[in-house]
């Protein structure tokens, strides 16, 4: 068990701190619509194509969004119901080569899409409805330390847009360009 005082952890980067909790949830919610209109007009051999060395696939980036939505929603749901809990961790790495990613097939993608859709509904139905101590609820993140549920409102509604963006240069670098934007600024962590 991990718990903050033994993590070095990184500062939360804190350029989402400034945007309203409203159109944080706005991104949240809109991820999954967004993610299928880019992902709209890709060809199965665009989808597996490595348009940048060492990068993701377009379809390892569509897996990996219900991977990690499925972790997201558990940790929301374990700060909004627990008092501080230590906050799941899994490898995105080894989940795409052990889970075969490139492998699967453009049903096991849409099941995952939808599977990715259904959880940012019900998890951003709970979110919708948090309080403004909820907000200030806390668990302990194996990289950042003690996170807020509005920390974690933060990560995922950027994950979701930051993930859009590799898919839009990835189709750009195919020769299949959307002219998509973004809803929220790009960060690095």
């Amino acid at each position: 068990m991990i718990r903050d005082t033994e993590v070095e952890a990184p500062a939360f980067p804190p350029q989402l701190a400034a945007i309203s909790t409203d159109r944080l949830l706005e991104a949240y919610a809109e991820a999954p619509a967004r993610i299928t209109t880019a992902l709209d007009g890709v060809s199965e051999e665009h989808f597996r194509a490595r348009a940048v060395p060492g990068k993701w696939a377009i379809q390892e980036i569509s897996l990996h969004l219900a991977d990690s939505e499925l972790v997201g929603a558990v940790r929301i749901r374990r700060v909004l119901a627990e008092r501080r809990p230590d906050l799941p961790f899994y490898n995105q790495e080894l989940f795409a080569s052990g889970l075969g990613y490139l492998s699967r097939d453009a049903a096991f993608r849409r099941a995952t899409l939808h599977e990715f859709r259904n959880l940012r509904e019900t998890t951003g139905a709970l979110l919708e409805s948090a309080s403004p101590s909820d907000w200030k609820r806390e668990g302990v993140h194996h990289i950042f330390g003690v996170l807020t549920l509005r920390q974690l409102l933060e990560l995922y509604a950027d994950h979701g847009e930051r993930h859009l963006a590799q898919i839009l240069e990835v189709r750009r670098r195919l020769g299949i360009p959307s002219p998509m934007t973004l809803l929220l600024p790009t960060l690095d962590y």
